[in-house]
């Protein structure tokens, strides 16, 4: 579920990322088009395994749309650029535009500890809710450790089980903090649980409900949707496949369409559409959803240990594009069956990819990687 686009569970993504922004303008770049380059990444991720690749390509308001493979294996039906799928970890920026709306709103202050919204919750083999600030929550410097490990099993072998936020942070909270606040950097899915339980506590509503009103109504993201038990997806949507990290013979795909989203919750969720995350992605940077302050906010940036052309902003990962291309604003999310990315340059240009298959569990997956490659060199030709 909870992944970076730099981070964790995609580490080939860093290797790809990094190379690419390190190594200058990409070679004969020029002699191709945006389209071009995202096709070929779309055809190369299915030439790896998977059942079904779709990018949107957005530039001056104009939307284009690729796509490769099948959405349904059974049925083969061609992948739907519009179809929904599960976003994983691109649900974190929208419980963090929620929470920076709040501190717009001077409901809270990101300054605030965690403490004083959830006493006594991050407690316990060192951790310290009144050392660690909603800021470090929403670029992962808190050192909070993460919960993920520990139940995703459990929630794929069942699909109803509740998984409530309190219990989530309990499971963490059985290990120690990994850094001192502040002083390192590490993706942790523990982090985005707590801020829904503050959004909870700040507004008496759940974290599904904020994003509803504030982002989904708002914006008119008529593909996008919060379950909160549900494991179903409903309507046009894409299945979503896992494969097993060992398997002897002809390649197993696994249906993962239903699955349990109580186990990954304000972490990763939601479900959506390329439409919709590029438009909040825009949103949050465009001054759509934010005071200009609270935008510069957004911007600030936290170095990524060991990787000098990354960073973590709030609810982004930032890289920057080879040669001329500026800094890439960011998000991976991976969810069994799914995995989504959304990149945004400063000039408003646009890529959005998503795949039907994620296992979670053979690290680096090359279709994950291959497609990745691909949407940064294609946003920066656009």
């Amino acid at each position: 579920m909870a992944i970076s686009l730099i981070t964790r569970k995609v580490g080939a993504a860093v290797a790809v990322a990094v190379a690419v922004a390190v190594a200058g303008p990409v070679q004969g770049a020029s002699a191709r088009t945006a389209d071009q380059v995202m096709q070929d990444g779309l055809n190369t991720a299915v030439a790896a395994g998977y059942p079904g690749a779709t990018a949107l390509l957005r530039k001056d308001g104009v939307s284009r749309y690729l796509t490769a493979g099948v959405g349904d294996r059974t049925a083969r039906t061609p992948m739907d650029p519009k179809a929904q799928v599960r976003i994983g970890s691109n649900t974190k920026p929208f419980i963090g535009a929620v929470v920076l709306m709040l501190a717009d709103q001077g409901r809270l202050s990101l300054d605030d500890t965690v403490d004083r919204w959830l006493p006594g919750v991050v407690a316990g083999n060192g951790n310290d809710g009144k050392k660690v600030k909603i800021r470090q929550l929403l670029n992962h410097t808190s050192g909070v450790p993460d919960y993920l490990n520990e139940v995703y099993a459990d929630a794929f072998d069942n699909p109803n089980k509740p998984f409530p936020a309190a219990q989530l942070v309990q499971v963490a909270m059985r290990q120690a903090p990994l850094f001192p606040p502040g002083t390192n950097v590490s993706y942790s899915n523990t982090n985005f649980i707590l801020l829904g339980m503050i959004i909870q506590s700040v507004t008496g509503n759940g974290p599904a409900t904020e994003v509803t009103t504030r982002l989904v109504d708002r914006l008119g993201l008529t593909g996008t949707s919060y379950p909160t038990s549900d494991p179903k997806l409903y309507g046009n949507h894409v299945r979503g496949y896992a494969v097993p990290a060992y398997y002897w013979g002809e390649r197993p795909y696994v249906d993962v369409t239903t699955l349990n989203v109580q186990f990954s919750g304000a972490a990763g969720a939601m479900v959506s559409n390329l439409d919709d995350l590029a438009a909040l992605h825009r949103a949050l940077l465009d001054g759509t959803l934010l005071s200009p302050a609270m935008v510069e906010q957004v911007k600030t940036l936290v170095p990524y240990p060991g990787q000098s052309n990354l960073s973590f902003g709030l609810a982004h990962e930032v890289m920057n594009g080879p040669g001329a291309c500026g800094k890439i604003w960011s998000k991976g999310g991976a969810i069994y069956g799914y995995y989504t990315a959304v990149l945004t340059r400063e000039d408003g240009t646009q890529v959005a990819v998503a795949t039907n298959q994620f296992n979670m569990v053979a690290a680096n997956p090359a279709g994950v990687t291959r497609l990745t490659n691909a949407a940064i060199e294609a946003v920066c030709a656009l």
